[in-house]
């Protein structure tokens, strides 16, 4: 009877240490898996910050590049500008050199028509012959004045009429440069901010893809933990009920034993 007790004496004190170890590797099984936890949830704030971070750098960028070519675009534009108004004042400079020469040719036409005039005076002054045919000079005179004067009208009118289609056909020319130069700022600056939304979306999906990797690493390691645990639970039940059953059974085969043994005078009847 007394080895049987300290037979269950140390059955119950191996079964309490396997007891205590089990729960010790099932804490810290479980403390795994609030790190793993912990250590997800953290590196997916960090991967969102990362993504916020690449998703603000591209649409920096892509705002620089469109305010870059607006820049461009206004600078063509006030080039232009400069270019048709350097124009204009040629054009300006040259109608007043036109303007000059005309009154010269003006001056000098009516100091012909004196002359003339003079001319006559004498001629008519010196015969009546002489006048006549000095009435008739005249009226030659007077008539290659007009046809003079009528050649300058109409070179001074097709003159202007050049001078206005040239300027209309620069202020055409500066419009059709000036919408040009809108249009390719328009189309530079769309495409700056296409490329920044498109950068932003991929920094956004590769930052969604990192965050779901890593909460599934980390579901994966809570769940490697969650079965260890339970796999040494299971063993710490199946050990605990093994020694419940083992000491139970004990004294049971000590008695029985003890009951079989055989006597010497049941023998010596026998005999």
């Amino acid at each position: 009877m007394l080895l049987a007790g300290a037979v269950g004496a140390v059955d119950a004190t191996g079964a309490a240490a396997g007891v205590a170890g089990l729960a010790a590797a099932g804490f810290a099984a479980a403390g795994l898996a609030t790190a793993g936890f912990a250590a997800g949830f953290a590196a997916a704030g960090l991967a969102a910050g990362l993504a916020a971070g690449l998703a603000a750098a591209g649409l920096a960028a892509g705002l620089a590049a469109g305010l870059a070519a607006a820049g461009l675009a206004a600078g063509l534009a006030a080039g232009f500008a400069a270019a048709v108004l350097a124009a204009g004042l040629a054009a300006g400079f040259a109608a007043a050199g036109l303007a000059a020469g005309l009154a010269a040719g003006f001056a000098a036409a009516g100091l012909a028509a004196g002359l003339a005039a003079g001319f006559a005076a004498a001629v008519l002054a010196a015969g009546l012959a002489a006048g006549f045919a000095a009435a008739v000079l005249a009226t030659g005179l007077a008539a290659g004045f007009a046809a003079a004067v009528l050649a300058a009208g109409l070179a001074a009118g097709f003159a202007a009429a050049g001078l206005a289609a040239g300027l209309a056909a620069g202020f055409a020319a500066a419009v059709l440069a000036a919408g040009l130069a809108a249009g390719f700022a328009a189309a530079v600056l769309a495409t700056g901010l296409a490329a920044g939304f498109a950068a932003a979306v991929l920094a956004a999906g590769l930052a969604a893809g990192f965050a779901a990797a890593v909460l599934a690493a980390g579901f994966a390691a809570a769940l490697t933990g969650a079965l260890a645990a339970t796999a040494l639970l299971a063993g710490f039940f199946a050990e605990l009920a093994a020694t419940t059953f083992a000491g139970v059974r004990a004294p049971s085969t000590l008695a029985t034993a003890s009951f079989t043994r055989p006597t010497p005078w049941a023998s010596f009847r026998l005999s």
